[in-house]
């Protein structure tokens, strides 16, 4: 529930496609006299029954909060993998939630499907029986398929009865697409043996086998007749107008809310049945059917011609995320003028790991829950902003308030997963559903690409600060520190502030290495550069100047006694833990910054210092 709104979440995939779009509109006004608001988690892709392919988009569905709905539908023909249903189903069972299964068989699910063998079967009889075709060929889909199984039986039976004996050469495998079925039907016009019907076990195949037969001089259905199945609308702009069965979207979306508000009121819904209608066309003989859905010819223009301008400026807008210096300056694209009219009605929610420079998200192994707001468009941020996923999106009751379905969509780049995108328009215009897969892509590829150069910035800056620094100690090597000098001394902000110099020479080196070897002479350098690390403020340079001689220069001067001491506190320290005894002779040196200061200068003074020290030191002895 949320707020007096009972919560349907709808999983699926391709909300662009006509059939999926036309469903969720139906869906959404048949839920919402029903006291439902519906979310739409989708993919954009299809899984063909993968079952080993898991792609990173499907994380989509792991965002469903099952606490707060009330019901899950999932389009198992749409999505088309088992294993990924049982986990959305699984999910769903540990919070006690319902659901409701269409086109596909669950154990524990109420499922409502369409009726596809009686359908079939009236394209069959259509083709056989008001036609009289006495040579018919079937176009199956996939060898093995249930549904391509299924309609072959159905054709089977519908011929013997009709007194026509069935031979396996009068099957074709067409795949369910266009290149197979067009190869087929090619090889069957080139044996010579054509058939007087070819009945195709769904549109896609029935449009190129009439365009196949078409280009071979084959008329359609003077010569041929040719019927398909599912009522997909491009079979009512071809030529000729295929006949099909409409799987009728509206009379599915209202068994599909009527079963989702009885499940939740906790009854026993069972297995509910929509039979498909026939709709006689043009390619079996009948008149054409003529069907105005929506100005659908302007729609499919519109599809085409649109989005080429919006692929180009999309491009445009993930080049300059991928090169910006800051997520703030990344995320600003989302706000330009010419990208703004896209991402108005988009927010995106991010997992914070992402965006840890020092670690390669999408190599490395990461567990973390927490997410960010990267961006809503009534909300400017730094980019980065904590956000509960609980709260699903910013604003959520004034997003549902227009009663539209909310999409979301997972993202992710190199197939990892990286958060989600949340759509909230106030149309069922099919162009703003289509225009969700460029988009959702569009931050895939720019904010993936974003954290993946920031990785390389690092990797980059890592590799040249290790070029600078000195492998045992850590500190600057002579010719990096020589660098970082000069731009010290050049600094204007630098010039006449105090330079202090400290110098920690480390004692007895040859006799360390002689009598407990090199490796404990190395454990005594890295002792006395750590201890002068230490004692120095964060803004000292310090560098490894010889073998056992380290420097520090401190940008506005210090207290060298004081830090002197804390270098020898922190070598008595040290020692006790070593088990042998370190201690460095020190000094130190006070000037002001120039750039006429010379370095050579600056370290010939402090070693002078230091040696009056060691040489106190040694006569104190």
């Amino acid at each position: 529930m949320f707020g007096d709104w009972k919560i349907a979440a709808l999983c699926t995939s391709r909300v662009y496609d006509l059939q999926v779009h036309g469903f969720i509109a139906a869906l959404n006004e048949k839920l919402q006299n029903k006291g439902f608001a519906l979310w739409v988690y989708a993919l954009n892709e299809d899984l063909y029954w993968e079952e080993d392919k898991y792609p990173a988009e499907a994380s989509v569905f792991g965002y469903i909060p099952y606490d707060q709905v009330d019901v899950v539908i999932v389009m198992d023909e749409k999505i088309k993998s088992h294993s990924i249903v049982n986990g959305i189903i699984s999910a769903a069972k540990e919070q006690e939630k319902p659901v409701v299964i269409l086109d596909g068989n669950y154990e524990g699910c109420s499922s409502v499907k369409f009726d596809f063998a009686a359908g079939f079967e009236l394209a069959v009889r259509h083709a056989i029986e008001d036609h009289g075709a006495k040579k018919p060929m079937f176009m199956a889909g996939f060898k093995g398929n249930p549904f391509s199984e299924e309609r072959l039986a159905i054709y089977r039976k519908v011929i013997e009865e009709n007194g026509i004996a069935f031979d396996e050469k009068m099957v074709r495998y067409g795949e369910f697409w266009a290149l197979p079925a067009r190869r087929e039907m090619s090889a069957v016009i080139d044996s010579g043996d054509l058939p007087d019907a070819v009945i195709c076990a769904n549109d896609i195949m029935a449009i190129n086998v009439c365009d196949v037969l078409k280009e071979a001089g084959i008329k359609v259905p003077d010569d041929v007749i040719v019927t398909g199945f599912d009522g997909y609308d491009e079979v009512f702009v071809s030529v000729p107008g295929i006949t099909t069965v409409d799987c009728e979207l509206t009379e599915l979306a209202e068994m599909t809310a009527e079963a989702s508000n009885r499940c939740v009121d906790g009854d026993d819904v069972g297995d509910l049945f929509v039979i498909p209608r026939l709709i006689r066309n043009e390619s079996c003989g009948c008149p054409r059917c003529v069907m105005t859905r929506s100005a659908m010819v302007s729609r499919l223009n519109n599809r085409f011609y649109r989005y080429q301008d919006d692929v180009r400026l999309l491009h445009d807008c993930v080049s300059k995320m991928i090169t910006s210096k800051t997520l703030e300056e990344a995320v600003s694209y989302f706000r330009v003028e010419h990208t703004h009219q896209h991402t108005e009605r988009m927010c995106c929610i991010v997992k914070a790991d992402c965006f840890e420079q020092d670690k390669n998200y999408f190599l490395e192994d990461t567990s973390g829950t927490d997410h960010c707001l990267v961006y809503d468009p009534e909300h400017r941020g730094s980019g980065c902003d904590p956000f509960d996923t609980s709260h699903i999106i910013p604003d959520l009751e004034k997003r549902m308030a227009g009663g539209f379905p909310l999409i979301f969509h997972a993202l992710d780049y190199m197939n990892k997963p990286m958060g989600y995108v949340a759509y909230f328009f106030k149309t069922y215009e099919i162009t703003e559903y289509c225009r969700t897969a460029n988009l959702t892509e569009m931050v895939n590829m720019g904010l993936g690409g974003y954290i993946n150069m920031q990785y390389q910035h690092y990797l980059v800056s890592r590799v040249a600060e290790i070029y600078k620094r000195d492998a045992l100690t850590g500190l600057y090597n002579r010719l990096a520190f020589r660098e970082t000098f000069e731009d010290m001394k050049n600094d204007p902000d630098n010039e006449g502030k105090s330079l202090l110099v400290v110098m920690a020479d480390l004692d007895n080196l040859k006799k360390i290495n002689d009598e407990l070897g090199h490796g404990s002479g190395d454990q005594a350098i890295s002792a006395v550069a750590e201890a002068l690390r230490t004692a120095c403020p964060d803004e000292a340079l310090s560098v490894r100047f010889g073998g056992d001689e380290m420097l520090a220069f401190i940008p506005g001067g210090g207290d060298a006694e004081d830090i002197i001491r804390r270098i020898n506190e922190f070598l008595e320290k040290k020692s006790r833990k070593l088990g042998f005894t370190v201690t460095a002779s020190c000094g130190s040196y006070e000037t002001k910054i120039s750039p006429k200061l010379k370095l050579q200068k600056a370290v010939e003074k402090v070693d002078e210092h230091m040696y009056q020290e060691k040489k106190k030191r040694q006569e104190g002895l």
